[in-house]
């Protein structure tokens, strides 16, 4: 870990260590930075959280040294900060701000709204019933490129030509027309996915044909042909997070109606009609600093430029065509986040302890990256320093062996076999992704790096994966964790990674190394310049951390 991020790390540490309720003994001083005390509990929190990620010194007592050496350079770094007038720009207030609000309006929001909120069983089952989630249904369609297509289509159909047929002819989905556009059993949250409207998995009778369906891009015309029981506990998870989601937004939108009511806000008109001007001409300059109150409430008012501020944080570019159409968007924007903050501030959120601890280290982390801001701002990195670095670190630039895979990994093989079939309907992996064990599947659509070492985490999924042809569907394989569906797209060789492909990455790591020099050369001065300030209690040390603490 690079030292700055081991060093605001320490910070954290130390704010929960001070939290913690700790005995007298743990409170003693084992050093002083200044005004700073660092206390035991502190550092023995610190030492216990990295203790044997820092490469290990040959010694106990130079062991404790480092990590004690750590802390106090977090502290002269702060005190560098607070002497360069840091602490007091607009930047660093804001950031903090910004951080403080954030957390206490989601922490408002879950003890005063969602907590409460529960979904009963029953409601989770009559759901399930409801909306035809108990079926699974084999489905078959016919995918064309215009409306005119697919009314011509549809014309076939009710003229009796046999729905295989019209779809080997027609579909431009070449997997499903092959199999005269069968694409497998899908459930209830399959459907939208391949743009079937709810209602229509729920009502279209078996073997009828639906109207043709936009999907954004295409038209669809499908029948079902065959239904399934679909288990209870396949779903019931998801239908609850659906309810609990509906039910804290309807929750939240009452709450937020309770609040402008008993705040007294008010949209001024007056000052609504000149936003919406300068939003129509793409002009807010002239509003940054207008001081004319758009929203008054009981205790005050939000300002044209307190909006035109937030607009601009958050890049609102639409949204004001008009006047009406401009207070709803200043109401969700502006007014509700607004409230929220101002009812968690009279309900005492931002007095409480653990606010001010967080508001403590959020400091400290600003005044942190202002320094290194101000300390690495003059950096100049030429191309010719950022080529010196990638000729010089192979290394980082090569890799082994590797192969890019589609990948689904599901809980069992009747699942996998219902997937493989919609796999081999011509639904894409992606689409899927949704429905993988794996963590990351939606992040990556699917769609996975493997390298050789990996045999040593998925030895059944790598021996499988090298026996594959590369562009061929295999599976279900029983692997780690589930059985897995998986098409090879590509094998890369061994390599170093071309200049052109990798230079960002080459001048981020470049330029990250030398903030590290600059703020270790900083250290060393400031480690001289408050020398007189820095007292180390020796015999408190080694009691704060025993020889049992730390992990040779």
């Amino acid at each position: 870990m690079m030292l700055l991020q081991r060093i605001v790390r320490c910070l954290w540490v130390a704010c929960l260590g001070i939290a913690s309720g700790c005995d007298l003994l743990s409170e003693r001083p084992v050093a002083e930075v200044g005004p700073h005390q660092i206390t035991a509990a502190a550092l023995k929190s610190f030492v216990a959280e990295w203790s044997g990620r820092i490469p290990p010194a040959q010694t106990a007592d130079q062991a404790r040294r480092h990590y004690l050496q750590t802390m106090i350079d977090a502290r002269l770094l702060l005190l560098e900060a607070r002497s360069r007038g840091i602490d007091t720009t607009q930047a660093v207030r804001s950031t903090v701000q910004d951080a403080i609000d954030n957390r206490v309006s989601a922490l408002y929001r879950a003890r005063e709204i969602t907590d409460a909120i529960a979904i009963p069983e029953d409601e989770i089952r009559a759901y399930f019933d409801d909306e035809g989630y108990g079926l699974e249904r084999k489905v078959s369609g016919i995918l064309v490129e215009s409306q005119s297509e697919a009314d011509s289509v549809l014309t076939l159909l009710r003229a009796g030509r046999p729905f295989a047929e019209v779809a080997a002819a027609y579909s431009i989905d070449v997997r499903s027309a092959r199999q005269g556009g069968e694409l497998g059993f899908i459930g209830r949250d399959m459907a939208p996915r391949i743009h079937i409207p709810p209602e229509v998995f729920r009502t279209l009778p078996l073997g009828a044909i639906s109207e043709p369906m936009y999907t954004g891009k295409y038209w669809n015309i499908v029948r079902f042909t065959e239904e399934r029981p679909a288990s209870y506990d396949k779903y019931r998870d998801s239908i609850s997070r659906q309810l609990f989601a509906e039910r804290s937004a309807q929750a939240t939108r009452e709450h937020l109606e309770l609040l402008q009511n008993a705040f007294e806000v008010r949209l001024r008109e007056e000052a609504l009609l000149p936003l919406v001007s300068a939003y129509q001409r793409q002009d807010l300059s002239p509003l940054t600093a207008e001081s004319l109150p758009l929203y008054t409430f009981d205790e005050g008012e939000i300002t044209v430029a307190a909006a035109v501020k937030v607009l601009q944080q958050q890049n609102i570019g639409s949204g004001f065509t008009d006047s009406a159409q401009a207070a709803s968007t200043l109401k969700r924007i502006v007014l509700n986040p607004f409230l929220i903050k101002e009812a968690a501030r009279r309900a005492g959120y931002y007095q409480k302890p653990a606010i001010q601890r967080l508001t403590k280290v959020k400091e400290e982390e600003a005044l942190l990256d202002g320094l290194k801001e101000t300390i690495t701002q003059d950096l100049d990195i030429s191309e010719e320093d950022v080529r010196r670095y990638y000729d010089s670190h192979p290394d980082i630039f090569s890799h082994e062996p590797a192969v890019w895979v589609e990948e689904l990994l599901l809980p069992n093989a009747d699942e996998a076999k219902e997937k493989r079939a919609l796999l081999e309907g011509g639904i894409p992996f992606a689409d899927l992704a949704g429905e993988s064990l794996r963590s990351d599947a939606v992040e990556k659509a699917n769609r996975f790096h493997f390298h050789p070492l990996e045999k040593v985490i998925y030895p059944e999924l790598m021996a499988a994966i090298e026996d594959a042809p590369e562009g061929e569907l295999v599976g279900p394989v029983a692997v780690e964790g589930g059985f897995s569906l998986f098409r090879v797209l590509n094998h890369e060789e061994a390599s170093i990674e071309p200049y052109e492909q990798v230079r960002r990455r080459a001048a981020a790591l470049l330029r990250r190394e030398q903030e590290h020099w600059h703020l270790q050369a900083l250290l060393e001065k400031l480690r001289e310049k408050y020398a007189a300030q820095i007292k180390i209690d020796e015999a408190r040390l080694r009691e704060a951390v025993p020889d049992s603490l730390l992990r040779r």
